[in-house]
């Protein structure tokens, strides 16, 4: 485990001054959903922080500062930042349905209007995601990384005042959901001996009026996107449509066309078994992709004998996949069911640091350190 000096500032205005702990593997693997559900190459990131941080102690401090000119320590405080941040609101906010915020309106329920709007009179840029989880609902989050002497204090304001400038909205009326700004200061051990901070501000959105169906709908399409987002990246483009269909289209007759080619195109998926390692497994088959330092893999067919190459060649293949029957939860738009997804019981602080659902069934198996195969 690896600790940050941690601050959290909640909704009734309580700062909670102590410590937080994740652990590299936990960046690591929430740096690759969040670069395998963004626009650009997707590469595995996971043995970056092995060469980066300090292993002579147990907080979360870099060798040396992140770069020599400014724009360098900016670009990849901001980059590592988002990591770190998801990382931290899926284990400690229980968050674990991500969507990148693009222009508003963004719709997430067709035939009940569900959307992210822009906050009136607030002009400037959008925060990160729009989330989801079982343990908190849905939530606005904006992530910001600095590399600033005097600590997060001035860039966790700015992040605030950006995660201000959307809302959710179903139906006609606003939705209830959290917001979360979250600033993270690196810590380094040379030449300047500084400590790794994690700023967190929590205001609450209380909401208007809006029925059960309503704010259901709308917390399933954040779901959708979720899984939308991911499976294009890996090649289920037929499915990956249906879903966003699911989402935008708002005439009803629409929605069951889309509803249909969404089921024909799940039927149709390959799924994968994960077998064999020294850690626990999914037991259900999964629906994804194999990604390496490279990046996505084309092809579906590679074989054990493959996976087993490319360990050799020390491109660092991985799993990444989904619970098929999780899937098709979200599919359905099943939030009761998804709630209760077993998953959710995993997120603990505390839990030995192995391969485990991230609370959304989703999986990724390092398949060069002993972890498994999938065939």
């Amino acid at each position: 485990m690896l600790t940050f000096r941690h601050q959290f500032t909640a909704a009734s205005g309580l700062v909670q001054i102590g410590t937080t702990q994740l652990t590299a593997r936990e960046v690591e693997d929430a740096g690759l959903w969040e670069i395998l559900q963004s626009p650009g190459p997707a590469v595995g990131p996971w043995g970056l922080f092995d060469q980066l941080l300090d292993s002579s102690t147990t907080e979360f401090r870099f060798r040396e500062p992140l770069g020599q000119a400014r724009e360098v320590k900016t670009a990849l405080s901001g980059l590592f930042g988002r990591f770190v941040a998801r990382a931290y609101a899926t284990r400690h906010l229980g968050l674990t349905h991500f969507a990148h915020i693009r222009s508003p309106p963004m719709r997430l329920s067709g035939p009940l209007r569900g959307e992210l709007r822009r906050t009136l009179g607030r002009r400037g840029d959008l925060p990160d995601w729009v989330s989801w989880g079982a343990l908190r609902g849905a939530a606005i989050i904006e992530a910001k990384g600095c590399h600033d002497r005097s600590g997060p204090r001035q860039t966790l304001r700015r992040a605030f005042a950006q995660a201000e400038r959307a809302e959710i909205w179903a139906g006609r009326g606003l939705a209830p959901f959290k917001r979360y700004a979250i600033a993270t200061r690196w810590g380094f051990s040379a030449p300047l001996d500084w400590v790794p901070m994690l700023w967190v501000q929590d205001p609450d959105e209380n909401g208007g009026e809006v029925s059960t169906e309503e704010l259901r709908e709308a917390q399933a399409g954040i779901i959708r996107l979720h899984y939308a987002n991911l499976l294009d990246r890996l090649g289920h483009i037929e499915l990956a449509a249906a879903l966003r269909d699911l989402v935008s289209t708002r005439f009803r007759n629409r929605r069951a066309a889309a509803m249909s080619r969404a089921i024909t195109a799940f039927d149709a998926l390959p799924a994968r078994e994960v077998s064999g390692g020294r850690f626990p497994t999914p037991q259900d088959e999964l629906v994804g992709g194999f990604v390496t330092r490279g990046g996505v893999l084309p092809d579906a067919s590679i074989t054990r004998a493959d996976q087993e190459a490319l360990s050799r060649l020390k491109l660092r293949p991985a799993f990444v996949g989904v619970e098929r029957a999780v899937l098709k939860l979200a599919l359905l738009g099943d939030i009761d069911r998804l709630e209760n997804h077993k998953a959710i019981a995993a997120l603990r602080v505390g839990e030995e640091d192995v391969p485990r659902d991230n609370g959304t069934g989703g999986w990724i198996v390092r398949l060069d350190e002993g972890e498994a195969f999938v065939k």
